[in-house]
């Protein structure tokens, strides 16, 4: 029996900074949302945005949290990329 290497990349999303802040929801039928921060290109914060190709869907009731989140994200997006334009 022979020895087998793979190797595997995971590249992260364009535009996608992973934080700890992100948003992460699956609908009632399994479709996924991501919402995260980004660093644009000259160290410009952003939001980045991700669900599955069908979309997804946030219930009412949940939106006070999601948009408590994405304060949290802007924020978070905010300081990455005012530590990407220290670190040039």
């Amino acid at each position: 029996m022979s020895a087998r290497n793979e190797v595997r990349i995971v590249l992260a999303g364009a535009g996608a900074v992973p934080h700890e802040s992100r948003f992460a929801h699956t609908d009632v039928d399994g479709d996924r949302l991501l919402i995260s921060t980004a660093v644009m290109p000259g160290n410009v914060p952003g939001i980045y945005f991700r669900t599955d190709p069908n979309g997804s869907s946030v219930l009412l009731a949940d939106l006070p949290r999601l948009i408590a989140q994405l304060q949290v994200i802007a924020d978070a997006a905010q300081a990455e990329a005012d530590e990407a334009g220290e670190s040039r």
